[in-house]
């Protein structure tokens, strides 16, 4: 049965100069990319927050950035306008990821080495594995945010400079100035961490408990129980 990860989509860059273009907007360094294998990036805004978290991959197109679905319409958007400059082209419509044929996801480190192909259509019949990688990702503490916590936390509030997403010397990107300016000034306040929550959901966006924002949320087989990823104010 094919395997479709609904919670995400696939924004493709094309063009001859996608990498090069692209190293000016993403916090990792672009000219590391490999082709087909997923590597950590986020998008930031000219302040530096965080517009989406992901990840990045070499296409034959050019690069493929892999976004919460609630976020690729937005991306997209937000790049289009400046990609006309580099002579590159988004593709459309977005598209899905479906697993690679015998692909199970089951932790953060399977997820890195997952291949997936891009469609513009579901398969019929597809069984959708969202909830599998939302707990593997949340297991591994990585934020991968979707619309509710978008432009809202630096790269390190949400924990993404220690999971490789962010290089603190590849040069200039959008944002860049204060994201470096919090990592090497001790400015950063906010830190992720992880919590276990049983009952009530906690929402994305929201505050909950002692927390200043959930980010994502995971749940165990009864859906009554599971963890979350929030933002909480750092200990000082």
């Amino acid at each position: 049965m094919s395997q479709i990860w609904r919670d995400a989509a696939a924004v493709t860059i094309s063009g001859t100069n996608a990498v090069d273009f692209l190293q000016g907007y993403l916090t990792c360094d672009t000219a590391g990319l490999s082709a087909g294998l997923l590597s950590p990036a986020a998008l930031c805004n000219v302040k530096g927050r965080v517009l989406a978290s992901g990840w990045a991959a070499l296409a034959a197109e050019g690069v493929v950035l892999v976004v919460h679905s609630s976020l690729a319409a937005r991306v997209a958007e937000f790049l289009k306008p400046y990609a006309m400059f580099s002579r590159c082209s988004l593709q459309a419509p977005l598209q899905m990821l479906q697993l690679s044929a015998g692909g199970s996801v089951h932790s953060g480190t399977e997820l890195a080495q997952q291949r997936f192909d891009f469609v513009s259509a579901e398969p019929a019949g597809a069984e959708d594995c969202s909830a599998r990688i939302t707990a593997a990702l949340v297991d591994a503490d990585y934020a991968f945010i979707s619309a509710a916590s978008s432009e809202q936390f630096l790269p390190q509030m949400l924990g993404l400079d220690a999971r490789g997403a962010v290089d603190f010397d590849k040069g200039c990107y959008l944002g860049q100035e204060i994201v470096a300016r919090a990592q090497f000034r001790g400015a950063v306040k906010r830190k992720l961490q992880q919590f276990s929550w049983q009952g009530d959901a906690p929402e994305p966006g929201q505050p909950w408990q002692d927390t200043l924002s959930v980010v994502s949320v995971s749940r165990d087989s009864s859906g009554t129980a599971g963890k979350v990823l929030a933002v909480v104010n750092a200990r000082t």
